[in-house]
């Protein structure tokens, strides 16, 4: 299993001297960059020694599907530049989040919700696969969503994806907070392509820590045991004091737990 850590394009200096294998950053991000900047940050990627694989943030948390003013076709063409550019990086997967985004309005019935999610996710899912990048459909917390919260719930929509490039993942904070059982990281392990981890009580997302008091091992175990051998991505958003102490603490902390 290896470890890799969210960031954004100015972390990666620090993200690699605190021993992760890769950086998960976000994908509007690069796909937003100016050509010349982009040209320049590819160097610094390549540089790096860092992996790629996984960019988070496919869409901004602002769009809404259901919204009158949403725009597929908008929104397919910027991701169509953004997969050139991070495939050149080596991207193969994109976690789809975008809690708000996907959530379904009390006004729309849960069958109609579904099936326009379903084609809103299969046209991305399609598009994504020409460049060879595998979407993964986060389960969220009803604090994020009203729809997919659970694995056993993103098993169930994945037959109207009509898209064979789409799957799911886990993530510690979602399961934490809607009590979801550990035990589905093994029951529903093929489809878990990639995974998530990060101090999951309160609403900042923290670096783990050996001090909090939190069984981190039980999660990691039950990746273990379901034979994960993928990407574990630290996603702390925020830090008590200082990014790059917390990240290499929790990377140390993290590949003790792993071995």
């Amino acid at each position: 299993m290896k470890l890799g850590c969210f960031g954004s394009s100015k972390d990666l200096v620090s993200i690699k001297k605190a021993g992760y294998d890769c950086a998960e950053l976000d994908f509007c991000e690069i796909t937003d960059m100016p050509d010349t900047q982009f040209t320049i940050f590819y160097k610094e990627c390549t540089a790096s020694g860092l992996g790629f694989e996984v960019f988070s943030g496919l869409l901004p948390l602002t769009e809404r599907f259901f919204s009158k003013d949403f725009s597929l076709d908008f929104w397919l063409e910027h991701t169509e530049k953004g997969a050139r550019r991070v495939s050149e990086l080596g991207c193969n997967m994109i976690p789809f989040g975008a809690g708000k985004c996907r959530s379904i309005p009390e006004s729309v019935s849960l069958q109609n919700g579904s099936s326009h999610i379903a084609g809103i996710i299969t046209a991305f899912s399609n598009l994504l696969g020409n460049y060879h990048i595998q979407l993964v459909i986060e389960p969220l917390g009803p604090a994020n969503s009203n729809f997919l919260n659970t694995l056993p719930e993103v098993h169930d929509f994945l037959p109207s994806v009509k898209s064979q490039n789409c799957s799911s993942m886990c993530d510690l904070r979602h399961m934490h907070k809607t009590g979801e059982s550990l035990e589905n990281i093994i029951t529903y392990h093929s489809i878990i392509k990639h995974a998530h981890i990060d101090f999951p009580r309160g609403d900042l997302r923290y670096f783990p820590d050996p001090t909090d008091e939190y069984p981190y091992a039980d999660y990691i175990d039950k990746l273990k045991e379901s034979n994960y051998d993928r990407i574990l991505t630290v996603e702390a958003t925020a830090v008590k004091k200082e990014f790059f102490t917390e990240a290499k603490v929790c990377c140390e902390y993290l590949q003790l737990l792993l071995n």
